[in-house]
Parts: C-alpha cells; sequence; structure tokens
C-alpha cells in the first residue's frame, strides 16, 4: 500500500484517496522542510487540531501533527467516526480522546510508534501490523516491505512530493476505491496539471477530446461523445452553454480544481445521466488547510500564429478562524489569448444534385460535389475571467455545514476574413469523376461568383454554481448528508454575431481540381475576371482582376445566432448506516429532485429574406472602394498542408460592421435579427431514489467488498417552442431562394417515463498487489435537448433542389444502457501498476436521425417550371429533404482499455502510458448512401507522459493520439457525416523551485505545430484543414 506524502514542504494537506483498500496503512509525519531534530515523544505536549470526521482522515491529521507513526486497518477504521481533538496535550491523551468510544484502539510501541487495532477482526489486522514493526527501525525507512508466511502482504511507505505525490494520489484512489475510477489532482494549491481540463483528461485512458480553435473543450469517453458524459461540480450537476446536454470544459479555469475524477463504472448512488462516463470536478475546501494559506501565479504566453502575447493570472486564498472551526476560501482567475487560426473549408458535400448528364464525364450510381471552397484567417481574442468562494464551518464532532459559488464568464470575439467560391451544381462544366462519383475537378462559368466575407464566430457565455451542504451525524452510526444546489450557464447573442456574414462579390468564373492526391484541393481561374459577365439585369460586372476593390458589390447579409439559458436546480438527501451487522458494512439510500429548464432561442434576419436584401450583385448602392483592402495572410499560410500552393493567400477584406451600417441606411431597412420559430424550451423533472448496501469480507489472502443497489427515477418533460408556417419560396440571385411566412403557431408537448437501474459490482484484493473487479450495471442518458424541438427548421432554401429542413420529436425516450465491466491491476511496487479493463455496453433506444422528403403547405419552387429564374404555372412542389429524430436501433459498443504507470525508483523519473481500443456494430457504412445510423466519437486512443522530479527541478513532456473517428452524421450545409482524421498533439512543461515559496515554470502546447483535419465520406471530401499554431508560456507561481 502506498502512503501519500505532503505536496510542498509549506502543504499541511494530505493527498490521502477517499477509499483505500483493505491493507494496513503506514502513515508518518514527511515534512522535512522543518529542522531535522527528534520527533516528539508520545509523552511530549503538542498542539492537536483534528475536527471530527472518518476516523482514516482523523489518524492521519493525528499522525502529522504528533509527528509519530501511526499503522492501522484501513477496512476497520474508513466506516468508524473519531472524535474532535482540539488543544494541547500529549499524543497518548490525544489518541485516547480521538478513538474513545469507537471500536478501535491504540497500542504505543515505543516514544515514536503507535499501532491502531480492532477488537471486531484482529486476527488479519494484528497479525500484518506486528510483523511490520517487527521489521521497522528507529530511523525512517523509505519502503517497508512485510510478507507474511506466504507472502501474502506487503506494507510501503514512501516520501512524495508535488508532482509525483499527485500520482501516488491517484494509484491509491484508483487501487482502494470500488468502483473502476481514474483521478487526476492539481500538483498543489492553485496549480493543475494542464492549463485546461478536457485536454488533463485526455491523459486518462479511455476518454478523447475534441478541440476548438485549437484548445480542449468537448471529451468523449468509451466511444460515447459529449452528451453521453454527466458532468458534476463538487457532487453536483452543472448547466452548459452549449444547444444540448454537453459540457464546455473550457469554461472552467483549471486552477480552481483540486481535482477531476472520472467515473467508468455505474452505481446506484451515482447520480445518473452518464453511460460514457460521470465526470466529478472537485474544487478545494478551507478546511483541508490549516491557517493562512495563499498561492497565486502569473503567465505570459505566446501564440506563434498571431505573434501576440497575452497574460494570465490566478490567485487563492484560504483561511481557517475559531480555533479552525471556520473556513474560508475564495479564488480569482483570468486567461486571456489573442489567436490566430488559418483555415480552408467546405461547408458540406451534396449528393445526386442536378449536374447536366453532358457534362459528367462518367456515369455514377451516387454523385458528391462541394457546397462551396472557402479560404479564412480568423483572429480570437479569448477572455475566460471566473472565481470561487468557499466557507466551511464545523462546530463540533456531528456537524457540518458547507457553501460554495462558482462562477466564470468566457468571452470570444471573432474577426474572421475569408475569400470563397459558392459552386451551383446545374452550371457545373467539364466535371470529372472519380471511382466514388465525387466531382474532383470541374469548372463554372455562369451563376459563379467570388466572395470576399468578414465574419464573427462571437461567444460569450457565462456560467455559475451555487451549492449548500449539511454534514451530520445523526448516531453513532448514521451519518447523514443534504444539499440544495443551483446552476445556470447564458449565452447571450441578441446580436446574431454567432454567425454573423457580411459579403462582398462580383460576378465571376473559377476552376476546381483535386487530382493531386493532396489534402487541399486546387482553386484557380478567378485571378483575372470575365468580361462577359452581368448580372441579373444584365448590367456587366466583373471588369478587373479579383483584387480590384471596384468590383464590389453587395450580397449576403446574414446575422445567426442563439441565446441560451439553462437552469438547475437539485435538493438530494443521503443517508449512510456503518453496519455492525454481520450482512453489511455500510448502507447507502437517498433521495433527490432535479429540475432543469433550458430556452435555445434562435435569432437571425432571415425572415422574408431580409439577410438577402442586397443579394444579386448589383451596381447600386455602390460601395466606397476604400471598405476594402488587400489582406495578405502570408507564404506560411497552411503551409504545412499538402495542396497549399494552389490555393490564394491574398484576397480582399472588409469591416462587417462598417458594411451594415452602410447598407441599413442606404437601403433603408433593418438587418438586426430577430427571434425565430426555430426556438424552444425544454422543462425536465427528475425524481429519483437509490439503495445500496456494502458488503465486505476477509478470505485470507482474499478480501472481498461487494457492493449492490438500485436506482429507481421517473423523468416528466414538458417542451414549448413555436412553428412557422412556410407561405411561399422567393427567388433571390443566381443562387438563394428567400423564405417567406405566415403565422406563427404555438406548440406545446409533454411525456414522461420511468427506469429502474441496479448495479452490482464485486471487487477482490489479492496477495495485496492483485485487484480483481467485475461488474454489471444499468444506465441512461437523456435525449438531446435540440433533438426535442418540436417546431420545423427550414435550414436551406436554395436553387437546383438544395431544400433542407428540419423537425424535432418531444415524444424521444431515453438512451438505455446494459454495462458489464471487468479489470485487473497489479500494483508490483511504490506507486507503480499494470492495468487492464473490457467493457462492454448494450445500448437501446437509439435515438436516429431518418431523412423523409416532404412539402410545406403547397408550397412550390420557384426555379423549376419553363421559367427557372421566375415563378410560373409549371413550377414543382417544393420537396424538402427533412431530418427528423426517432428511438428504435440498438447499438453495441466494446473495448479494451491497457494502462501501466512506472516510477523508477528514487531517481524523479516516472511515465505513464496508456491506450484504448474500442469497436462496435454501430459504425457507418460510408459505401452505403443510405447508412444513416452510426455512433458518433468512437476511436481509440493513446497517451504518454514522460515526468522528472527531483529536488527542485520538475519537468513533464505528453504525448496523446487519437484515432479517426466520426463527429457528426450532418455537415453544416449537407446531411452527409462529417469525420475528424486522426491527430497527435505534443505538450511539455517544466518548472523550477527558486525557494520555497516561489517557482519559475514554462509550457508549451502543440509544439509540434499540429493540424486539424476533418473530411466527409471519403478521404477526398475536405470540410476543415485549420492550424492553431503552437503556444508558449513562461510565468511564476507564488505559494505561502
Amino acid at each position: 500500500m502506498v502512503a501519500g506524502g505532503l505536496c510542498l514542504p509549506v502543504c499541511a494537506q494530505s493527498v490521502l484517496p477517499h477509499e483505500q483498500s483493505d491493507t494496513q496503512y503506514l502513515r508518518q509525519s514527511t515534512d522535512k522542510s522543518t529542522d531535522a531534530t527528534e520527533k516528539p515523544a508520545v509523552h511530549t505536549v503538542v498542539a492537536f487540531s483534528i475536527p471530527a470526521q472518518s476516523a482514516d482522515e482523523a489518524l492521519i491529521a493525528f499522525a502529522n501533527q504528533a509527528g509519530l507513526t501511526v499503522v492501522f486497518p484501513y477496512n476497520e477504521v474508513r466506516h468508524t467516526f473519531a472524535n474532535e481533538v482540539s488543544g494541547n496535550y500529549t499524543p497518548q491523551e490525544a489518541i485516547a480522546m480521538l478513538l474513545a468510544n469507537t471500536h478501535l484502539q491504540a497500542n504505543i510501541v515505543d516514544k515514536s510508534r503507535i499501532k491502531i487495532e480492532s477488537t471486531r477482526n484482529k486476527s488479519r489486522a494484528e497479525h500484518v501490523i506486528s510483523r511490520l514493526f517487527s521489521s521497522l527501525t528507529a530511523q525512517d525507512e523509505s519502503l517497508v516491505t512485510v510478507p507474511d508466511e506466504q507472502g501474502n502482504y506487503r506494507i510501503e511507505f514512501i516520501e512524495v512530493r508535488g508532482l509525483r505525490a499527485k500520482v501516488a494520489q491517484s494509484v491509491g484512489i484508483k487501487r482502494n476505491t470500488s468502483v473502476i475510477i481514474d483521478t487526476i489532482g492539481a500538483v498543489d494549491m492553485g496549480k493543475f496539471p494542464d492549463q485546461n481540463l478536457a485536454e488533463a483528461l485526455q491523459r486518462v485512458s479511455g476518454v478523447s477530446i475534441d478541440r476548438a480553435e485549437g484548445e480542449g473543450q468537448l471529451v468523449t469517453v468509451r466511444g460515447f461523445g459529449p452528451e453521453f458524459n454527466r458532468v458534476l461540480l463538487n457532487g453536483r450537476p452543472m448547466a452548459s452553454d452549449k444547444l444540448g446536454r454537453e459540457f464546455s470544459f473550457d469554461t472552467l479555469a483549471s486552477e480552481i480544481v483540486s481535482s477531476v475524477t472520472v467515473y467508468k463504472q455505474n452505481q446506484a448512488a451515482m447520480q445518473s445521466g452518464g453511460i460514457g462516463s460521470t465526470i466529478d470536478i472537485q474544487t478545494a475546501k478551507p478546511l483541508t488547510f490549516k491557517g493562512v494559506r495563499a498561492a497565486g501565479s502569473v503567465k505570459m504566453q505566446y501564440d506563434t500564429n498571431s505573434k501576440a502575447y497575452a497574460p494570465s493570472t490566478t490567485a487563492l486564498f484560504s483561511n481557517t478562524y475559531l480555533n479552525n472551526t471556520l473556513g474560508v476560501l475564495a479564488s480569482f482567475n483570468q486567461y486571456q489569448r489573442e489567436a490566430r487560426l488559418d483555415e480552408a473549408q467546405i461547408d458540406g458535400w451534396l449528393v445526386n444534385t442536378n449536374i447536366p448528364e453532358v457534362e459528367l464525364s462518367a456515369s455514377a450510381n451516387t454523385l458528391y460535389v462541394p457546397r462551396n471552397y472557402d479560404q479564412r484567417v480568423r483572429f480570437d481574442e479569448r477572455t475566460r475571467t471566473g472565481g470561487t468562494l468557499v466557507v466551511q464551518y464545523r462546530p463540533n464532532n456531528t456537524f457540518e455545514l458547507s457553501a460554495d459559488y462558482l462562477g466564470s464568464t468566457f468571452d470570444v470575439e471573432t474577426s474572421a476574413t475569408s475569400m470563397g467560391h459558392w459552386f451551383t451544381s446545374s452550371n457545373l462544366e467539364d466535371v470529372a469523376l472519380d471511382t466514388n462519383g465525387t466531382a474532383v475537378a470541374f469548372s463554372q462559368n455562369s451563376g459563379h461568383a467570388t466572395d470576399f466575407h468578414a465574419r464573427t464566430f462571437n461567444r460569450s457565455s457565462s456560467l455559475h454554481s451555487y451549492g449548500l451542504d449539511a454534514n451530520w451525524i445523526v448516531a453513532p452510526n448514521i451519518i447523514m448528508d443534504a444539499d440544495v444546489s443551483y446552476s445556470s450557464a447564458s449565452v447571450n447573442d441578441n446580436n446574431g454575431e454567432g454567425n454573423a456574414l457580411s459579403l462582398i462579390g462580383y460576378l465571376n468564373r473559377s476552376s476546381f481540381d483535386h487530382r493531386r492526391n493532396t489534402v487541399l484541393p486546387a482553386i484557380f481561374g478567378f485571378e483575372a475576371a470575365n468580361p462577359g459577365q452581368a448580372n441579373a439585369l444584365g448590367e456587366p460586372v466583373g471588369v478587373g482582376p479579383y483584387l480590384d476593390a471596384s468590383n464590389g458589390r453587395a450580397h449576403v447579409m446574414l446575422r445567426r445566432g442563439w441565446s441560451i439559458d439553462d437552469d438547475i436546480g437539485q435538493a438530494k438527501v443521503n443517508i449512510s448506516v456503518l453496519g455492525e451487522q454481520q450482512w453489511f458494512s455500510k448502507l447507502d439510500m437517498g433521495a433527490a429532485v432535479t429540475q432543469r429548464e433550458k430556452a435555445n432561442e434562435r435569432r437571425d434576419n432571415e425572415a422574408d429574406a431580409r439577410h438577402c436584401t442586397f443579394c444579386g450583385y448589383f451596381d447600386s448602392p455602390d460601395i466606397p472602394d476604400n471598405f476594402q483592402s488587400v489582406f495578405d495572410a502570408g507564404d506560411d499560410f497552411l503551409s504545412t498542408i499538402s495542396g497549399h500552393e494552389h490555393i490564394p493567400n491574398q484576397w480582399l477584406r472588409h469591416d462587417g460592421d462598417t458594411l451594415f451600417r452602410f447598407l441599413e441606411q442606404a437601403g433603408n431597412v433593418s438587418l438586426a435579427p430577430e427571434t425565430r420559430g426555430s426556438s424552444f424550451a425544454v422543462k425536465e423533472t427528475v425524481y429519483a431514489a437509490f439503495a445500496q448496501a456494502a458488503i465486505e469480507k476477509d478470505f485470507a489472502p482474499w478480501f472481498v467488498d461487494i457492493h449492490a443497489g438500485i436506482r429507481a427515477e421517473y423523468t416528466d418533460v414538458n417542451v414549448t417552442g413555436v412553428d412557422e408556417q412556410l407561405s411561399a419560396l422567393v427567388i433571390l440571385d443566381q443562387t438563394e431562394l428567400g423564405q417567406e411566412f405566415g403565422a406563427s403557431v404555438g406548440i406545446e408537448e409533454a411525456s414522461s417515463y420511468s427506469n429502474f437501474l441496479p448495479s452490482f459490482s464485486v471487487k477482490a484484493n489479492w496477495l495485496d498487489q492483485w485487484v480483481f473487479r467485475v461488474a454489471y450495471s444499468h444506465s441512461i442518458t437523456r435525449p438531446t435537448l435540440e433533438q426535442m424541438s418540436p417546431g420545423v427548421t427550414y435550414t436551406t432554401t436554395r436553387q437546383g433542389g438544395d431544400l433542407r429542413a428540419r423537425i424535432g420529436n418531444a415524444q424521444l425516450k431515453p438512451f438505455e444502457a446494459q454495462n458489464i465491466d471487468l479489470a485487473i491491476e497489479h500494483y508490483y511496487q511504490d506507486n507503480s501498476y499494470l492495468s487492464a479493463s473490457y467493457f462492454r455496453k448494450t445500448v437501446d433506444n437509439f435515438i436516429v436521425s431518418q431523412s423523409n422528403t416532404l412539402s410545406f403547405n403547397g408550397v412550390t419552387d420557384p426555379s423549376t417550371g419553363s421559367d427557372t429564374n421566375a415563378p410560373d404555372d409549371q413550377d414543382e412542389l417544393a420537396q424538402f429533404s427533412v431530418i427528423s429524430p426517432s428511438n428504435g436501433r440498438s447499438a453495441t459498443v466494446e473495448g479494451v482499455e491497457i494502462a501501466v504507470q512506472h516510477l523508477f525508483g528514487e531517481s524523479g523519473w516516472g511515465i505513464q502510458a496508456n491506450a484504448s481500443f474500442v469497436d462496435s456494430n454501430a459504425e457507418l457504412d460510408t459505401a452505403n448512401v443510405q447508412s444513416t445510423f452510426a455512433l458518433t466519437g468512437l476511436s481509440g486512443a493513446k497517451n504518454m507522459v514522460l515526468f522528472y522530479e527531483r529536488d527542485a527541478l520538475q519537468w513533464r513532456l505528453a504525448w496523446n493520439h487519437r484515432d479517426g473517428f466520426l463527429q457528426s452524421l450532418n455537415q453544416t450545409q449537407s446531411t452527409e457525416p462529417t469525420f475528424v482524421s486522426p491527430y497527435e498533439q505534443w505538450d511539455v512543461s517544466a518548472s523550477y523551485q527558486l525557494s520555497p515559496h516561489l517557482s519559475l515554470f514554462f509550457e508549451g502546447i502543440n509544439i509540434t505545430n499540429e493540424t486539424v483535419h476533418k473530411r466527409g465520406r471519403f478521404s477526398n471530401h475536405l470540410l476543415l484543414v485549420q492550424d492553431a499554431g503552437a503556444r508558449y508560456a513562461l510565468g511564476i507561481n507564488l505559494i505561502y
């Protein structure tokens, strides 16, 4: 068994896990920062301050404060509550007070060593402890090994600090808890291993992440994507600023987090919702520390793409009062980043559009054509500001009250400039197809334009969490915990800047060629304009080269975004009965009520085609030439991506807000967004109750821990929304069809369902080095909130039959999973282990998206009929491809996780490595265009962390690799799938301890400048290439 030491010499906080194994535990003070004098004898008066708490934690505190060695049988101790000891006493007096009226008794071996025994189960504990003391010498030893006659038990002590301390703690938690988990802890107060929580979690086996703009944001666990993973803060549900249930980890600063635990196995006592996992984020509490504690850091970060510097600061203060019965902790953090992202993008691949047959080089059953092709540079200014406030009050040995608050705001302001070409299938010429039916080369000389965009992808989000918890001992063996919490998250986008677009362009021609076997297709032929081009009024346009600002004409002016309000309130009561009976060691019972209300309000200016008021590239209004200037993306624009030499790196740039104001005044029109019919609100109330029993049996050399329980839940759902009544489609320009609507109709729907979730697990320890686990459980994940929107959303209306819509389903039922977990762990030396686990999840009620062709209200398509430029009597019904979700499919996911951790003795070196492999019968058949059911996020991953910590120096090199995976069954402008190609990243960090209170640190993120690549059904269906660059930071840490 490994005993964790102190984080740093100034840290009085124990790093022990909440649960330990059955093995007896050796603990002694390890603070070597004090003078190396003789330890106090058991008769020396010492100032003690030990609150009433579980006996294992109390004994650890006693050992630290008395400076003595203490050995105790953990499984006889962990369900016992020790008394408060506060004041000046000899250790002999203090230990007697601490264990009064319990089944534990202390035996003083000599002036520096005490052993704890239980009057209930003495044989195994006494034997191992006595053998331990017989091998101890009067001097401290870093490792003590004590086998019994059969070599069955081994007890170890090792002093560890900093990163090694947290490695030791994580091993202890993994080894000794009753469920399959992995934990990441703060290296020290206010110091987390990674600057981003998602990027820290990717180091855990079975966990993969999605990156947004070069930073980790969403997590996938064991092949199940972000919405399948329940995220808690201090055991309480967290609101989300996303449209669905997924949680954005980039909204939280890692510096305010003390630990993150990933529960991969379900138990009845755990809150439901996470088929993939339950992730619990823990923040620091003041009574964990003693007296005044403070920590802070300042760093400056450099972004290699933007070549900009941005500061970040963190401060944390904690103090205890009233003889350490009252504690207050406050923290503040602010993170800034100025980023540049270089991108090439295709919004979607259209299937079986109306390309003239005479233009096709070959025939194919299925044709795939790119919607557009853009080159873009994004400039992001990201600011995250947050803090916590915690008050803890423990007036006596039977009661504790704590209140805490967490707040965070995350503001992203984006200024993006891009150049693009929009393709219309009916106007394509000389189309070359590959064997998959993909248009790999073509030209377009009519109905085509060269466009210059100014875009914003702004995100202004906030997150707040409040909690109040009371814990008290009702009777000597009964502990009750009552907790109420409230969490809210919001995104304020009333101006539609979450996806705003202003466009200046002109009619032109271009050619597309992707036959060079490169990642990036070539785009050319647009550089010299075609004098023969004319707009819809017959006016000549396109009379100069593409960088001539006088060519510019107005076109689409779009404002689009979501305002999101998510509120979660919860009240719960848990009761734990510590068993003296033979048939259980602990019985947990509880009940909870959780209510969630999420309102998603879409705002845009697309109603009645206001966004297309100026569509058509007309001469009027005349845009001043000085509105545009040449933007040079640089010779290194996407230079690491094959094919970059065949795309432009210069284009015209303009300011979007300036153009919006100019056109609104010139056209006497408002282009402001308004609330649309795709807005909706969901109110969900969950009533839950559970019972769970723990049984522990000692069958030497085996020690068995059994948990069995049942959780019952009833869920009531109410969904409200608005259904816009489509009345007509109108021609706006050469490509766009405008939408006209009649009166909106309100919709309200309700549903309910019940779930019973049993769980059973067995953990068996053998020879004190081996742990075997087997578990069976049921779990659920509730439907995606966005999929429950009851109204019709008309997502695309363009000429050439590109008409798409989606409609939600308020009657969706939750995903239901049956889970099997097997694991084996071998702890072969101090803080080192090998582990392997197998999991199998059979999921029913899988929600799938089905596509149907529908018409609405007799609306016709004016781009059909005898006159394709105006409505006529021959126009055909507008046939929309409508996506709608439904339950019904089943899927099985199974996988294997392998992990190893090895510390090379006292050399300071260590390595962590893991790999996960997953498989499913719900993988997309890319050869079948009718295949629409697949599990997103399914992928394997590999991790390696090499670290060194000795004396004042600490450094860490981390590598992460994620296999390619299906990210979505849709694309921005298509119902085709989105895949993310394999991605790997190298990160490095180092620190040097200048003094006991001050350290200098360095960080490097994505130091090999890897890029993100997304594609469609086939490898040459480019969707996105994004280069976020590398980031480096230099800073100082201060701890007091």
